[in-house]
């Protein structure tokens, strides 16, 4: 029985394929029904890369408003972020539970920041 399925999905992904060959060189041969999809492909292409262009702005401008909050942060804490490189470049030695322990210490405090 799973040779027969199994068959089955062979067949029906050849008819798939045979279709779609089919359906592309009908496509290419009628110039108006070409000439429809490729104006439509060009619309759809428009709409996403304005849909992209928009979200990576976004996604820009909350990564400028998070990085500058945790500059902010440490500022107001009299700390600068050339301190927090001066300790882990005075720790080359250190062990990595000690470098896991400041990355954890940071990222809660960025968390803080955020909310």
């Amino acid at each position: 029985m799973e040779n027969n399925t199994l068959l089955n999905i062979v067949q029906q992904g050849f008819r798939t394929a045979l279709g779609a060959t089919a359906e592309a060189i009908e496509t290419l041969q009628d110039n108006q029904k070409r000439s429809q999809i490729l104006s439509d492909l060009n619309v759809q292409w428009q709409e996403k890369s304005q849909t992209w262009s928009e979200k990576g702005t976004m996604t820009e401008q909350e990564a400028k408003k998070i990085i500058e909050q945790f500059f902010k942060g440490y500022h107001h804490k009299n700390q600068s972020p050339q301190n927090i490189e001066i300790t882990l470049e005075n720790n080359p030695n250190g062990s990595i539970n000690e470098l896991t322990n400041e990355i954890i210490i940071l990222r809660e405090e960025l968390q803080n920041l955020n909310n």
